[in-house]
């Protein structure tokens, strides 16, 4: 399919997701919001790309993954724990305190944000944009290949921008 084929799709896509505003509607921004989750005690939601904070209970050392493709880890100080979503699925947490006994066990939900990603189907191949002002195309799994990788080439490229080069690091 051409670009200008792909573009008029999204647009497509686009315009059935937004309507005019009435005169008398507020204009109101839409700010993603992170609610902690309203199902089993021990389970946290997580959005993919949005960072949460978990309060422990009492001091800890370690902090593990089950599946650090999902979700990722790490102790701010040793009362708080920030986990960031990295793709749709289920893992669980474990944190250990410096004796090796348990301080959480939980399990992490993490979910796609729904509410501003567009889905593109065509036929078969599947592609994934987050669309605020404009649509930039997001990894996703389940995206067709040739989008995917292109997409993850291009962030890989864009991270290396911020990487220190061997000449600065200290």
């Amino acid at each position: 399919m051409s670009r200008s084929s792909k573009g008029a799709v999204l647009l497509l896509a686009m315009s059935a997701l937004v309507r005019p505003a009435a005169a008398d509607e507020q204009k109101t921004a839409i700010i993603p919001v992170q609610q902690r989750s309203t199902g089993a005690k021990g389970v946290e939601r997580l959005v993919v790309d949005f960072a949460k904070t978990v309060a422990l209970p009492r001091p800890a050392s370690t902090v593990i993954i089950g599946n650090t493709g999902i979700a990722q880890a790490s102790l701010s100080d040793d009362r708080t724990v920030i986990l960031t979503g990295k793709t749709p699925g289920s893992t669980n947490l474990i944190v250990i305190d410096s004796d090796g006994a348990e301080v959480a066990n939980l399990v992490l939900d993490v979910v796609a944000s729904s509410g501003r990603l567009v889905t593109v189907h065509q036929g078969a191949r599947r592609a994934t944009f987050t669309c605020a002002r404009r649509c930039d195309p997001v990894l996703l799994v389940g995206d067709d290949a040739d989008h995917f990788n292109a997409t993850a080439s291009q962030i890989a490229a864009r991270n290396g921008f911020s990487a220190p080069s061997p000449d600065n690091q200290q």
